[in-house]
């Protein structure tokens, strides 16, 4: 049962009260059967189109990369961070948290970070400290992603891993995130995702948040792209399930016609070389890529 039927099953198990309580358990309920019906959907589809990317990394990848005596840096994560206290312990790991926010860290589990670094991580100057970088759903909200990203690549030791999950600007919730209004689309998730309003309320810009611009700026950091794994699933219109059937449509529709560039969410998995080149042979390497890029994309 996902989160959405157990606030349906919830809803539904509370006892009646004022007329707005009511109101307010039965919006709850047609909400949590629009889920169902959603979820119900989706089980017709191939399973390359039901995998959730946020589960696959948190639940699959990030656990796959971890080594006993890492030192990971968990960028944006705050109050959630990538490993749980018992994982730590047993791995003896040690964990630095990066977010811009101070009251995120608060938030998080007493003693789980080693180290908090409040600020933000196109402007973080340390290097060569991380056998692993992690970044959950922290892109989207950066002004300069590029950057972003070369402070991470930065942060790698030689032979460390970065591991980025982000949603894709191609998407469409993406792009009518940009169009709403910061108070509309809180006011919507307060309404019909109120159990993730307080984590996806972040003010969001997707700059350059693709998997195509990913894969460059990755090259141009000189990092080995390992894995760049595109997901085909979001929740966002799984709330009613009429656009939901439309929606999945057109995901289909745009990833026939765009491949891993219609993905809804995609994961990026690095590493950086234990003999970096030298900027010469990285910048020959880019301007390869990009151009080679540019023919494909004609």
């Amino acid at each position: 049962m996902n989160s959405f039927e157990t606030n349906a099953a919830r809803a539904a198990a509370m006892p009646g009260g004022a007329p707005a309580t009511r109101v307010a358990r039965i919006i709850r309920q047609l909400i949590g059967l629009q889920v169902i019906l959603s979820r119900a959907f989706d089980r017709l589809l191939p399973y390359a189109f039901r995998i959730d990317g946020a589960k696959d990394f948190k639940q699959r990848i990030v656990p796959s990369h971890l080594r006993a005596g890492l030192v990971i840096y968990d960028i944006g994560a705050g109050a959630r961070p990538c490993v749980d206290a018992d994982t730590k312990r047993r791995l003896g790991l040690t964990v630095v948290g990066l977010d811009i926010d101070k009251e995120e860290f608060a938030k998080a589990p007493p003693g789980l970070y080693d180290r908090a670094i409040v600020s933000d991580i196109a402007v973080c100057q340390e290097g060569h400290v991380a056998d692993l970088v992690v970044c959950k759903s922290t892109l989207e909200h950066v002004h300069d992603t590029e950057a972003a990203l070369a402070t991470m690549a930065r942060l790698l030791k030689p032979g460390g891993t970065l591991l980025v999950f982000a949603p894709s600007r191609n998407a469409l919730y993406a792009r009518l995130n940009l169009l709403l209004s910061e108070r509309l689309k809180r006011r919507l998730l307060s309404v019909f995702m109120p159990h993730q309003a307080d984590h996806l309320g972040f003010p969001a810009r997707y700059d350059h948040c693709t998997p195509r611009d990913f894969r460059r700026f990755a090259s141009r950091q000189g990092l080995e792209i390992i894995e760049l794994r595109p997901y085909y699933i979001s929740s966002y219109f799984s709330v009613a399930f009429p656009i939901y059937v439309l929606w999945r449509a057109w995901t289909i529709a745009f990833w026939v016609m765009a491949r891993e560039h219609a993905a809804e969410t995609f994961v990026l998995i690095a590493r950086k070389p234990q003999r970096p080149e030298n900027a010469d042979q990285r910048k020959r390497v880019t301007t390869i890529f990009e151009e080679t890029t540019s023919v494909v994309s004609r």
